[in-house]
């Protein structure tokens, strides 16, 4: 079949879906104009191999017809697209035309698109580095086909929806973003499984079919997360896009790992030594780090407490109840905060702002204006304050002002935003200085910043919070250590770092509850 054929088959089912008032149009049709567009690729001679690509394409969309011709003859169909399909018939759980385009591109593209690259690419040709670069190369022009279609079809989706809310407006943009990181996280995982598909086609069938098995499996459940309430697409940008499979780790032909691949957090808490190095232009992490320190969960209002003799920040909390200002989950805290310094470093800002709308909003439970204004003001708060020369600090410390005057009107804290914005800027800066000029042992401007920091806001005596303080330098000096060493992906740095940031927020915890 050619992809002229395939365009006419899929305009007459969608004719058909419409006609049915078949909420699976939403993914049909954007399917549709996305393949309409890839035609007009290859018509263009924007491949390197273009009758590779078309029979690849016409393959690829092969798999999803079969399952949607399945579906509506009542025949089994893979879990994935079962899910799917069915949410698209729930008619009592009505789901914004966004939410199914996304449920059919996870399906065919975790499940679906490492079968057919394994159909059009030979076990002997993924065994030649060269061949699979120029394949990869042009899965890559797809992907730029398609990503320069993200904002037309968001507004084809918007066009379909009856209402729009203020919360669709403020997360549009961050919902191109993360559509775009998706295209991009996902073409390096699915190349990693169809590898590992062929290294199982080569030990025979039975091996084959029970990875594709634990293909299947691993693509059913991240749609079933999907169909959980909240911003998907800000969700898979912190949890990650795409699925792998087992022993995946490895980039077909370039040995290159996986971003992510890295070893999980370890129960030890063991220190790596930091050598306390950076790169030129890399800078601490500021605005996130201390800020979500400061404060890091809660929702509902603040109960202020009559405040006692303690430093002044955060009211003391009431017998028994703690506050949403001091109630947090250490693990997901430090776990996510590493996800930010890695997008800080690599500069990835649109990943950036997606994640620290993430943080602001399971930090401080504000609502969605709130959230997303207050993640732009730390984006920006970080972009003045990154460079490391020509930086600056009086327009970041004024954005960090704003925050937490934000915080301010959404839970009474801190009691004075301006003091709070420059305890802020004088830790980032006495990081910078501490990454070049570590100072003696036992003696660390670092920790007694960001100790001031913690007491003020938290209303405490600095010597109850320099524990977390401590905790927060170490993952400090492993960051470094990571940049300096160019920011790998795999590196077990990365886990290190986020371990002792959950040490630090579990010290945190601790005292702001003694």
């Amino acid at each position: 079949m050619s992809i002229d054929a395939l365009v006419a088959r899929m305009t007459a089912l969608g004719e058909e879906l419409s006609q049915a008032g078949d909420a699976r149009l939403a993914f049909h049709a954007t399917y549709l104009r996305t393949t309409r567009a890839v035609a007009d690729a290859l018509r263009a001679g924007t491949f390197e191999d273009s009758g590779w690509v078309e029979c690849w394409d016409v393959t690829f969309a092969g798999l999803y017809l079969d399952a949607l011709d399945a579906a509506r003859s009542g025949e089994r169909v893979p879990r994935p697209w079962a899910i799917a399909f069915s949410a698209a018939a729930d008619r009592e759980r009505s789901l914004p035309a966004l939410r199914h385009v996304l449920l059919g591109m996870n399906a065919h593209i975790n499940l679906d698109l490492p079968q057919a690259l394994l159909a059009v690419i030979s076990d002997d040709e993924f065994d030649d580095p060269a061949l699979l670069a120029r394949r990869e190369a042009d899965h890559r022009r797809i992907d730029e086909v398609l990503a320069a279609r993200v904002t037309a079809e968001e507004d084809e989706l918007r066009r379909l929806e009856t209402a729009h809310s203020w919360r669709d407006d403020l997360l549009q943009p961050l919902n191109r973003a993360a559509t775009r990181q998706l295209l991009r996280e996902s073409r390096a995982k699915v190349w990693a499984n169809a590898a590992a598909l062929s290294r199982a086609r080569r030990q025979g069938a039975d091996e084959l079919a029970r990875q594709l098995a634990v293909l299947e499996e691993l693509s059913a459940a991240r749609i079933t997360d999907l169909l959980r309430p909240g911003p998907v697409l800000l969700r898979l940008a912190r949890t990650g896009f795409g699925v792998r499979l087992p022993g995946s780790a490895r980039l077909p032909g370039t040995g290159a790992r996986l971003p992510g691949t890295g070893a999980r957090l370890p129960g030890t808490g063991a220190r790596l030594p930091g050598t306390r190095v950076r790169l030129p232009g890399s800078a601490r992490l500021p605005g996130i780090g201390a800020r979500r320190a400061a404060a890091s969960a809660g929702d509902g209002e603040t109960h202020v407490a009559q405040r006692d003799e303690r430093p002044a920040g955060l009211a003391a909390p009431q017998a028994g109840d703690p506050g949403p200002l001091r109630s947090f989950d250490p693990v997901g805290v430090g776990r996510l905060e590493c996800a930010v310094w890695i997008a800080y470093y690599r500069r990835q800002w649109p990943r950036f702002l997606v994640l620290s709308v993430l943080l602001v909003r399971r930090g401080f439970r504000m609502d969605w204006t709130r959230t997303v204004y207050g993640a732009w003001l730390v984006l920006r708060a970080n972009q003045l304050w990154a460079p490391s020369h020509g930086n600056d600090p009086d327009r970041a410390r004024r954005c960090m002002r704003r925050f937490y005057g934000l915080l301010k009107l959404a839970h009474g804290a801190p009691a004075h935003p301006a003091r709070a914005a420059s305890l802020e800027i004088d830790w980032w800066a006495a990081h910078r200085s501490h990454q070049s000029h570590p100072g003696p042992e036992g003696v660390s401007p670092l920790v007694t910043a960001l100790t001031r920091l913690y007491a003020y806001l938290y209303g405490l005596e600095e010597t109850a919070v320099r524990p977390a303080a401590e905790q927060r330098a170490i993952a400090m000096d492993i960051s470094d250590e990571w940049v300096a060493q160019g920011c790998p992906s795999a590196s077990p740095l990365l886990a290190a770092e986020r371990a002792a940031l959950v040490r630090s927020y579990a010290a945190l915890l601790a005292a702001v509850h003694y």
